[in-house]
């Protein structure tokens, strides 16, 4: 409590010294440079201005540096709420630099969720473009802990393992970074310095550290994704909307002069006509908007792969035979180990899962572990007495409150609702 107190007065101090010399762009600039080195604290800064800044280009700006700053921390839903927000804001704003910042952090998202940006064809045609690599690597390379990692990758590069092992170690305990990809990327570079010197106990440590954050994040994304279209087709619904009052007003100017030109009999039988055809106008462009949606939603799910229909049906075969041996149980299951055991490679497996068990790979296998232990709980009533922690391992979960997440997505119960309210059914 005594930390909260001492960090609000310190930034109301700050803030008050920058209000008396005209200036908070001296807080901007601190939010801004630790945005990569500690996000959490630049969020904080940035949340301050926003609510004690009374200029709306301020507020648009603070918005904009707390979007950037949960998109690191892997909290995406929150940071599309704040790019949202921003964007309602900037609409009544003519700051150009706004616009800009706005349409990269869309191209951003988009990017990071996996989203076609064909699917927002009634946004921006022109998105703004995402900072390229060396930009990138040139912004964080003097800082903690990209400075240390990016040095680990160049020794790894040259072969150098246990001295790319020696400078992540420098960047423990792994779990306070708080830029998830960054997370991600250490536990794969570790696993492979492991793998590289024969450490195989190292090599498994990291290797299931990195999938556990895989499978999270890939959680936190799907519900993002869904978050950000719902979001995008409210807007592209308002826009379409706008359109359409735009054209009726224009179309009643047009019945105006009509009425002045022509007899009343006459411009109340063109009246009928008109609002005759512009029902079936506006019908068929609901229709047409409907098999554009349908569209991108198919060329989002079937990619540009082609895959002979006697592939399709031997991988849907396997798929099959995989399901009935329970091998989705194994916790090293993914869709690399899967394709190899499947001889075939992941873009046709992934494609195949897409299209024909209408999921993404992880959806699929959690979901097939999911269903496994209802069966379990329904069919045997042993399973009933046992911990969620002994369900989510037995269902190859790496770990519990991931076992729990995906199984209230899937039943719309906790495991500990279900199994009682099974409990409850027996009784009865």
């Amino acid at each position: 409590m005594k930390s909260i107190s001492f960090t609000f007065l310190f930034l109301l101090s700050i803030f008050i010294q920058a209000q008396n010399s005209s200036d908070t762009d001296s807080l901007f600039s601190k939010s801004e440079d630790l945005l990569y080195q500690k996000p959490s604290e630049s969020a904080k800064i940035a949340q301050f201005l926003f609510e004690n800044s009374t200029q709306e280009n301020d507020k648009i700006k603070s918005l904009l540096i707390l979007t950037e700053s949960n998109l690191i921390r892997g909290d995406y839903s929150t940071a599309i709420e704040k790019l949202f927000q921003a964007w309602e804001l900037s609409s009544y704003s003519k700051n150009s630099k706004n616009k800009t910042k706005i349409n990269s952090l869309i191209n951003r998202i988009c990017s990071k969720l996996g989203i076609d940006q064909r699917q927002l064809y009634l946004i921006s045609d022109n998105l703004g473009k995402n900072d390229s690599a060396e930009s990138y690597t040139q912004k964080v390379k003097d800082i903690e802990p990209y400075s240390s990692f990016l040095k680990s990758k160049n020794l790894f590069s040259e072969g150098n393992f246990n001295q790319s092992i020696e400078a992540l170690n420098n960047l423990k305990p792994f779990n306070k970074i708080q830029d998830v990809q960054l997370r991600e990327e250490i536990y794969i570079l570790n696993a492979r310095n492991y793998k590289e010197i024969k450490d195989w106990k190292q090599y498994q440590i990291h290797y299931n550290l990195q999938n556990a954050l895989h499978d999270s994040v890939s959680i936190l994304k799907e519900n993002a994704r869904i978050l950000f279209i719902t979001k995008i087709n409210q807007k592209q619904d308002a826009i379409l909307e706008m359109k359409s009052e735009n054209q009726t007003r224009i179309m009643y100017v047009v019945v105006g002069i009509i009425f002045i030109v022509f007899t009343i009999g006459y411009l109340w039988n063109r009246k009928l006509n008109f609002r005759k055809n512009n029902f079936e106008r506006l019908i068929k462009e609901k229709e047409e908007k409907i098999k554009l949606e349908a569209e991108n939603k198919v060329q989002e799910g079937a990619g540009k792969i082609v895959i002979p229909d006697k592939t399709i049906h031997a991988l849907l075969s396997k798929l099959e035979e995989f399901e009935q041996n329970e091998d989705y149980l194994d916790p090293s299951m993914s869709l690399n180990v899967l394709s190899e055991n499947l001889n075939t490679n992941t873009k046709y497996l992934s494609e195949i899962i897409n299209t024909h068990k209408n999921k993404n790979f992880h959806s699929y296998i959690n979901e097939l572990r999911v269903n496994y232990i209802i069966g379990k709980l329904r069919n045997n009533p042993v399973y009933l007495k046992y911990k969620v922690s002994h369900l989510a391992e037995e269902a190859g979960f790496s770990s519990h409150s991931l076992f729990s997440t995906v199984f209230k997505q899937v039943t719309g119960l906790s495991p500990a609702a279900y199994t009682k309210l099974i409990t409850k059914d027996e009784s009865k």
